[in-house]
């Protein structure tokens, strides 16, 4: 595509010699940031619902890619093209039923054969929890980490909470095995009522001024 190439050509020129000093001072440690600020932005203009946000967002999301990818040139690591490829690879492989032989009949065998073959690349994760990131926001973490304990048939922990704060903690991982029971997106949906109980507070502070 015409438009990816001349974005990799801007993103070139901030990135040699002349280009923005800013760009050229950033290492992958102090772009991290960036890719959860970005990636957050996002969140906030789905929710909201407004196109011309969302486009603007996930292209600055997407330029994290492209930025990335132009400091590990910059230090000789890898390329665009290394990104472009692994990921073409990836999702060839992890959809046999498309480019393959194997048929999928329904979200189930799908879901199926990609942790199958997700397990057959990633030979070196002994427990179940390993992959989730650690820097997930607690809910969606507990989600994901209740959900595949929960497949696994694990007991239930016995332990009794000692002090109010593990109580109250506990009643939160209640409430995700209950989400986890119904399909529901735990953090999508306290992201959301937590933004009516903004808007509610915000109305509320304009009346008063009134």
């Amino acid at each position: 595509m015409h438009g990816f190439k001349e974005l990799l050509e801007i993103a070139d020129t901030l990135n040699s010699p002349g280009g923005c000093p800013w760009d050229l001072e950033q290492t992958f440690e102090s772009l991290r940031p960036y890719v959860l600020e970005e990636a957050h932005e996002v969140l906030e203009a789905v929710d909201q619902g407004r196109e011309e946000d969302i486009i603007e967002e996930l292209g600055d999301l997407f330029y994290t890619v492209v930025f990335y990818a132009k400091v590990a040139e910059r230090e000789k690591r890898f390329s665009m093209k290394n990104v472009i490829e692994t990921l073409k690879a990836k999702l060839i492989r992890r959809h046999p039923h498309v480019f393959g032989k194997e048929k999928a009949e329904s979200m189930e065998d799908v879901i199926r054969t990609w942790n199958k073959v997700k397990g057959e690349e990633k030979k070196e994760r002994t427990s179940a929890l390993d992959g989730i990131p650690k820097t997930l926001p607690s809910l969606q973490r507990a989600q994901k980490a209740l959900g595949r304990i929960k497949k696994r048939d694990c007991p239930a922990n016995q332990s009794k909470p000692k002090h109010r704060s593990e109580e109250l903690a506990q009643q939160i991982l209640n409430i995700v095995h209950i989400a986890i029971d119904e399909d529901i997106d735990i953090e999508s949906a306290f992201r959301e009522a937590l933004s009516k109980e903004e808007l509610h507070f915000k109305d509320w502070e304009t009346q008063k001024t009134k």
